[in-house]
């Protein structure tokens, strides 16, 4: 009788095993819902997402996505995450967006779904100022003593995928503003970053202009967009609409002008 028990005790977990995977643990389409909470995922790092002096949360990207949440009737929530698994933090619905300065890549295209692109980037490289004439181009690397990087950013694959860089010490960060500040402590003599946040980090009267400056050695342009899931082509059909009359009536050029230019 107990090994019955036992038995049936067994498959009755399994049966809701199975249900709460295919029904409650479904992740459905963002809804249609006048305030509804859309979850953002963000690293700090300026000028796209971060605090001001005064602690507020501001940045290009923050200002975009609380637009264009504005517009469609939502309400955004900003969640700090780990940029290097931020498709699984999206998939699990943990987030509903990615919206930080993500380079659009073949490779995540096949993991998500992502927005027309909305801004224009460019990998660059940080270095102390008495060493800019050091790296002119991109097989000037090779005589970097160290690099440092965002593990799972652009600058990532970048610098993974150039042979000729295969035996220089690599450092990885886990944001982009830890790559930058490798360099400034000499703890790295290079580093690989997006040009929005080294023209933020050396502009004059940061507290880097005096001995970090960036250099542009060819490293091809990219492009931002916004990550969401694949189910969500609704909502990403309504985002591009957006991001359309933005770059018609002058909007996402006011965000440039303000944080970036």
């Amino acid at each position: 009788m107990k090994k019955l028990l036992a038995l049936m005790l067994t498959l009755v977990l399994g049966v809701c095993g199975l249900s709460v995977f295919t029904a409650c643990g479904k992740i459905e389409p963002i809804p249609e819902t006048e305030g509804y909470t859309l979850k953002i995922g963000y690293t700090k790092y300026e000028p796209m997402n971060y605090f001001d002096e005064n602690n507020k949360f501001v940045g290009h990207d923050t200002e975009f996505a609380q637009k264009v949440c504005a517009d469609l009737g939502y309400n955004p929530k900003f969640i700090e995450i780990d940029w290097n698994s931020k498709e699984t933090s999206l998939n699990a619905g943990e987030i509903d967006l990615i919206w930080n300065g993500m380079t659009i890549t073949d490779e995540l295209k096949e993991k998500i779904l992502i927005s027309d692109p909305y801004l224009e980037n460019q990998q660059v490289i940080v270095v102390k100022k008495d060493s800019a004439n050091k790296f002119k181009s991109v097989e000037d690397l090779a005589k970097a003593s160290s690099i440092a990087y965002e593990k799972g950013s652009a600058a990532d694959t970048l610098i993974s995928e150039n042979e000729a860089l295969k035996d220089v010490t690599k450092v990885e960060c886990s944001a982009q503003r830890d790559a930058f500040l490798e360099v400034f402590a000499n703890t790295s003599e290079v580093a690989v970053v997006d040009v929005t946040m080294a023209k933020a980090m050396t502009s004059p009267g940061t507290d880097y202009s005096a001995s970090l400056t960036y250099t542009d050695i060819g490293f091809e342009k990219e492009e931002y967009g916004i990550g969401m899931r694949k189910i969500d082509t609704r909502l990403c059909e309504k985002i591009n609409n957006l991001i359309a009359q933005y770059k018609e009536d002058g909007t996402l050029e006011a965000l440039y002008d303000k944080y970036i230019a």
